[in-house]
């Protein structure tokens, strides 16, 4: 099979530089485009200095359609609003497209269950295989153990993130909610602060923490009478996100069109 030819958005962001790191030591990618905002100073400059590998004479560009143009698939690890414009354009080019940005609303979310009529789209909130995995497990746990245990979801990360709780913990919420034929939205408590009264069975509680330099930490808590099941995960390099976006990137690109999970690349031999 050719190289794959990824487009990169936020190419000088701690995801995309590690995305164009792999890229550029990998045999099987290799760089469409990579873009950053018409103000920031990395704008012209050379990806390979970017990342520290020494000059590949590919320069991160400040032009945003430059991403659609000779691309097989494009991954985004931006914002919500600049997310959709890239969904949208990738639509209209029929380039697919593999989403790690958190934080979308539900209307921005039945947008791209629209685009992935025409085009495969794999969005996940975490690109980690180990989440992934523990994304299962909770789901398994939570059958398993039944209502009669407390479900509580504790994460933790760098001081620069800027959505909270995070998409990784929502989507973790999402799977225990489901396990119990739950709507998330319906059981969640983000916020407890004074006197909120007795916990309700059916709640399912979310602590943040922000702080130095974190890449992720995740504990699902299930706690019961005498005893306490926690399943953790502690991510110590982004690179593992990276490696995830790309796996998923090289099956999206020879994917029929659909919205899917990291969990759906896996199971289809991602």
């Amino acid at each position: 099979m050719k190289n794959i030819s990824v487009s990169i958005p936020g190419g000088n962001g701690r995801m995309g530089k590690t995305l164009l790191d792999l890229i550029i030591d990998s045999e099987k990618y290799k760089i469409a485009a990579a873009t950053c905002l018409p103000d920031e100073k990395e704008v012209g400059l050379d990806i390979g200095d970017l990342v520290g590998k020494g000059k590949i004479f590919q320069v991160l560009d400040s032009n945003p359609m430059k991403l659609f143009q000779n691309s097989d698939v494009l991954i985004d690890f931006t914002v919500p609003e600049a997310t959709m414009f890239h969904a949208k354009n990738c639509y209209e080019n029929n380039i697919p497209l593999v989403i790690g940005t958190t934080g979308l609303d539900i209307k921005q979310e039945e947008e791209l269950l629209i685009f992935s009529k025409k085009i495969p789209i794999v969005y996940s909130a975490n690109f980690s295989i180990g989440i992934t995995l523990l994304s299962s497990l909770v789901e398994e746990a939570t059958k398993s153990l039944g209502r009669d245990w407390d479900i509580e979801i504790l994460e933790m990360h760098h001081k620069h993130k800027i959505d909270a709780p995070s998409g990784t913990a929502l989507m973790l919420g999402k799977s225990a909610a489901g396990a119990r034929g739950q709507d998330l939205s319906s059981v969640k408590s983000v916020s407890r602060d004074g006197i909120v009264g007795k916990r309700s069975s059916d709640e399912i509680g979310f602590a943040v923490l922000r702080g130095g330099d974190v890449v992720g930490e995740h504990t699902v808590l299930f706690s019961n009478t005498g005893e306490r099941l926690e399943l953790v995960h502690k991510a110590s390099d982004r690179s593992i996100f990276a490696s995830g976006a790309l796996r998923a990137s090289f099956w999206a690109a020879n994917a029929k069109p659909g919205l899917y999970t990291l969990l759906d690349v896996l199971k289809n031999g991602g």
